[in-house]
């Protein structure tokens, strides 16, 4: 099983081309003096079902403040950057310039980094010199007003639905709009007013706005208005299709047969997903979201996923179906903990496979949250029990290093302590939201519980009992 996995996982080889426009070379540039000696990296989504980021461009501010970057992109491209408290994205159009106007230097404070629900602020990054005509201006503009009322009226909307003035709103917004000729814009403006209608009928008309929106129109993979409203309507498809009359065809198809052609079979049924381009974008949307929940085991929707991969003749879709695999089977139990290499109290370089032989407690914590804090007495007598059968490493992200080191000592911690930045990569490959977070490890850097429980969480017991098999298992 786990060599099938590694198999899918590996099989894509090159980068999938999404175009075949030839790329050309766009310039951003600009002065923020605030953020001189920083670097800030912009990504794009790969695609909007998994939003799996790559880097576009790393901008490098120097000691003045100035700042300059080219790239390329062969579409008009959504990029965005999370800094500080922010989260800023813009339009990037081939063979654009613009010059970037940075929001006011702000950065997070010990208390955001250490809350699970922090928020960063989302804004659209300004740019100097826009006309009124520019794709950034026209989606600033009419977010403007579309947020605006949305925000105003939405408990409105929920509550009487059509019997508000939202019919007026929007024959006045798209007047306003009407004579821009940006097919970018038009395109997004039509979907975000598509999804105020869905929300102000509830959806009560929702398959006639399929028909008229998606089923015989161009996929817009790009659009974040086109995207936003089929991920809406197609949220857990799949689980919500197998509470259905058909749920038990799409449970057998899924779960016995594990072929894409069966499936195109059975969504295609249904008369808004004729056409295969659009059914099969519908389909990688239902299995993402599936992998998710605990309806449909994870294997039979690899083994489906795999068979979409193979026999798809979208590119897109190749790519779409590869990146849902890596989010899903990512630190999944039963896969391959992801590597890492960090520094320990001492500044010495540990890795992972440091640890191999023995199964390895990881604890994600910090000194200054409070539940990683009441935790530690709890863990010290676990590890006190059991060291000399399991390893126990925790990775800490305090700030303040020798804040963190005089705590250990005063707790006579015994175990490893590794350190890792707030914005390390293996905090985001180990998925760790909140603090503290803990995963077990087998000895063959196998992941065994993903997550662990928490040691306030009876993890001994758990502990226990796989050391007890291991021990049975020696006997024999």
């Amino acid at each position: 099983m786990a060599g099938y996995v590694k198999t899918f996982l590996l099989c894509v080889c090159c980068m999938i081309c999404l175009s075949t426009h030839k790329a050309l070379a766009t310039r951003v540039f600009g002065t923020a003096k605030e953020y001189a000696g920083s670097e800030i990296i912009f990504y794009h989504y790969q695609e909007r079902i998994t939003y799996m980021k790559e880097e576009v461009f790393h901008l490098k501010v120097d000691e003045n403040g100035n700042f300059e970057a080219n790239f390329g992109i062969d579409r008009i491209t959504y990029i965005f950057a999370e800094f500080g408290v922010y989260y800023v994205y813009f339009y990037a159009e081939p063979d654009g310039n613009y010059e970037l106007i940075l929001p006011e230097y702000d950065e997070r404070t010990e208390g955001d980094l250490l809350n699970p629900y922090f928020e960063p602020t989302e804004m659209q990054l300004g740019i100097k010199n826009m006309k009124n005509t520019d794709l950034n201006y026209l989606i600033m503009d009419f977010d403007y007003y579309y947020n605006r009322y949305y925000d105003l009226r939405l408990e409105e909307l929920y509550a009487k639905g059509l019997k508000t003035d939202v019919d007026t709103f929007i024959n006045n917004i798209n007047e306003r709009y009407k004579k821009y000729d940006n097919p970018y814009f038009q395109q997004y403006r039509r979907y975000r007013i598509a999804a105020l209608k869905n929300m102000a009928t509830k959806q009560e008309y929702e398959s006639a706005l399929v028909y008229s929106y998606y089923s015989n129109k161009e996929i817009l993979y790009d659009n974040p208005a086109y995207m936003d409203l089929f991920n809406s309507i197609y949220h857990n498809y799949f689980d919500n299709y197998l509470v259905s009359a058909g749920g038990a065809d799409l449970y057998r198809v899924i779960t016995y047969g594990h072929s894409i052609s069966l499936l195109h079979r059975l969504i295609g049924s249904n008369p808004k997903h004729k056409k295969k381009q659009f059914r099969e974008l519908v389909i990688l949307k239902g299995l993402n979201d599936a992998f998710a929940n605990d309806n449909l085991q994870w294997l039979p929707l690899l083994l489906t996923l795999d068979s979409l991969y193979i026999t798809t003749e979208y590119p897109i879709h190749q790519q779409i179906a590869q990146n849902i695999a890596d989010n899903s089977l990512t630190m999944a139990k039963g896969t391959v903990a992801l590597p890492f290499e960090l520094p320990d109290s001492m500044g010495n370089m540990m890795s992972l496979a440091d640890f191999r032989g023995k199964y390895l407690y990881l604890q994600f914590a910090n000194t200054q949250s409070y539940s990683s804090a009441a935790e530690f007495d709890v863990l010290k007598r676990i590890y006190d029990r059991y060291k000399g059968l399991c390893l126990f490493v925790t990775i800490l992200t305090d700030t303040d290093k020798a804040k963190a080191q005089k705590f250990i000592a005063d707790k006579s911690l015994n175990w490893t302590f590794l350190f890792a930045e707030v914005n390390d990569k293996v905090l985001s490959d180990y998925k760790v939201k909140a603090f503290p977070t803990y995963y077990l490890i087998d000895p063959y850097g196998m992941l065994a519980l993903s997550p662990a429980p928490s040691p306030a969480e009876n993890f001994e017991k758990y502990l226990f009992k796989i050391i007890e098999n291991q021990n049975q298992k020696k006997k024999k």
